[in-house]
């Protein structure tokens, strides 16, 4: 029985998917290493490997950069403490000694430590500072409160360019127990403070799975090479942050009344006595917010 041309092309195309699915799906994982890390770590802050030897410098070259197995022929231990300072992450985490990339920032009860924190990253105020507060998206079915259920403001510092394109090092602040009424009073004096230093900050909300290891320091950044994005998660809905830090229905929004409506009291009065660090608008403005609060206040203890 004789096999023709196009049966025989058939065939062979057949070998060549079947080569492809077993290539990609059953080709062992690349092991794990400083070198891999390092590039992974400069690929998730917008930095190709042949960008590195310009950006970064430190005597590697581009062919030094080609892969992980060039790269880990000539990567000291110089290079990479430079590496884990340049970006803030944790040096065991180069190493392959710990999967904490980062070690979040957190200033719970402690709004003087973060302004001081953000006064010290010693941003380029020519331009206004960019951040992002990701909140966990709240299931309209879930009624219980979890600690996983973490919020992460994530704050982005210009560290260079290339070909024009910003590169930002990325700070992370975490709120362990969002929902809690002393989590949101703490962290709506921290947002107010960053507007009234001129910061532009968006709000997002993300699926709790998705954002607890992120809010952990458990995850690279995963940065968008088309739209320039220096951080990006799956966004499951917007908010404002003006109006959570001005409008007492926003700020309550999500906090966890416990019994008898005492989480939404405390937090309510957790604002009012931290009313001259809330101020984000004019005396005017101001003055009206916190008649607002205090009205909030009065009709949640009319319950």
């Amino acid at each position: 029985m004789s096999i023709g041309i196009s049966e025989l092309f058939s065939g062979l195309q057949f070998a060549e998917k079947v080569a492809l699915y077993v290539n990609k799906f059953l080709k062992r994982p690349e092991p794990d290493s400083p070198a891999s890390r390092f590039l992974a770590l400069f690929n998730a802050h917008g930095v190709k490997p042949s960008q590195i030897p310009e950006f970064f410098g430190y005597g590697l070259s581009i062919a030094d950069c080609h892969c992980a197995d060039s790269l880990t022929k000539v990567l000291t231990t110089g290079q990479l403490e430079q590496a884990a300072k340049l970006f803030g992450v944790n040096k065991d985490w180069l190493y392959c000694a710990s999967e904490q990339v980062y070690e979040p920032h957190n200033f719970y009860k402690n709004p003087q430590g973060f302004e001081e924190y953000f006064k010290g990253l010693n941003i380029d105020r020519t331009t206004p500072v960019r951040a992002t507060l990701y909140m966990p998206a709240r299931n309209k079915w879930l009624k219980c409160f979890y600690p996983e259920h973490s919020g992460l403001l994530v704050i982005y510092v210009p560290m260079g360019e290339i070909n024009q394109r910003t590169i930002y090092r990325v700070e992370l602040v975490s709120y362990e127990c969002a929902f809690y009424w002393h989590t949101r009073g703490y962290l709506a004096a921290n947002l107010a403070h960053m507007l009234r230093k001129y910061a532009v900050v968006y709000g997002t909300f993300v699926s709790p799975k998705l954002l607890e290891p992120v809010a952990q320091g458990q995850r690279i950044p995963v940065y968008e090479y088309e739209s320039h994005h220096p951080f990006s998660l799956k966004a499951a809905g917007r908010f404002s942050i003006e109006e959570l830090i001005s409008c007492p229905d926003k700020y309550l929004h999500g906090v966890d009344p416990e019994q008898d409506s005492y989480g939404h009291r405390a937090a309510l009065d957790l604002w009012l006595s931290m009313a001259d660090r809330m101020r984000i608008w004019n005396k005017e403005q101001h003055s009206s917010n916190v008649a607002n609060f205090e009205d909030a206040l009065r009709r949640v203890i009319s319950l």
